[in-house]
């Protein structure tokens, strides 16, 4: 029976991934995911520095490894010699579990590392933003690799929040 299950999950795994919405002229081929995009804001006692310190300390509790930033704003500001808003792209990897997603499909490369921003908005308002896999896509992948790829999930979404509440 946990053949088959597995059997099932990686067909259905398959299938999403054959989902092709076209090639194009330079031969290039693209698959339909779904996906979703997690935000929270963060509290106005909140400061921009204190959410990406809450953020960093979160993912270390949750052993996920930060891999680099982008400090997005400070390259506009650089190239447009005016004040940015600011908007920073954090990156965070467990590569046992990469690892897993990748031998599972090598699409799934396309999703990390994992990353978060925090965001200033045109009010002045601050979020953390996330791209998340769909769960239907995380639910058909092999049974190991699924749960390290939830515990993964769950750990980028308690990190949002305590980065929204300057959790330390």
């Amino acid at each position: 029976m946990k053949k088959l299950q597995t059997l099932i999950a990686i067909l259905s795994l398959a299938f999403v991934q054959l989902a092709f919405a076209g090639t194009d002229k330079a031969g290039i081929s693209y698959t339909d995911v779904k996906l979703q995009i997690a935000r929270i804001q963060v509290q106005e006692s909140v400061s921009f520095d204190d959410a990406v310190e809450s953020l960093k300390l979160r993912a270390n509790q949750h052993n996920l490894k930060f891999v680099g930033a982008n400090q997005l704003w400070k390259e506009i500001e650089a190239l447009t010699g005016k004040p940015s808003k600011r908007m920073e792209i954090f990156n965070f990897c467990d590569g046992l579990t990469a690892n897993k997603m990748f031998t599972a499909d090598p699409m799934m490369i396309a999703f990390m590392p994992c990353r978060i921003a925090i965001i200033e908005d045109a009010t002045g308002k601050r979020w953390v933003i996330s791209m998340m896999m769909d769960l239907k896509l995380i639910k058909a992948m092999p049974a190991d690799t699924r749960k390290a790829a939830e515990k993964v999930m769950a750990a980028m979404k308690d990190m949002m929040v305590a980065a929204s509440k300057g959790d330390l």
